[in-house]
């Protein structure tokens, strides 16, 4: 299996890591329950930032699925 950042991707070609490190990167906060994977990059982007010093507060909305 690939990995994005050392995570495991469910699928080849990480794409929903990658959607969501880019979008928690831009500025993207709301987590999703529907894409576990999506979670993951943003996590990894959560962590990044944090090493460098900008906190990231992550948070799910009650109506997500």
């Amino acid at each position: 299996m690939a990995k994005y950042y050392g995570s495991e991707c469910k699928t080849g070609n990480c794409g929903g890591h990658k959607a969501g490190y880019r979008y928690a990167k831009g500025g993207g906060r709301m987590l999703t329950r529907s894409s576990s994977s999506f979670n993951k990059g943003m996590r990894i982007a959560q962590r990044h930032l944090k090493n460098q010093g900008i906190p990231v507060r992550l948070a799910i909305r009650k109506g997500s699925r």
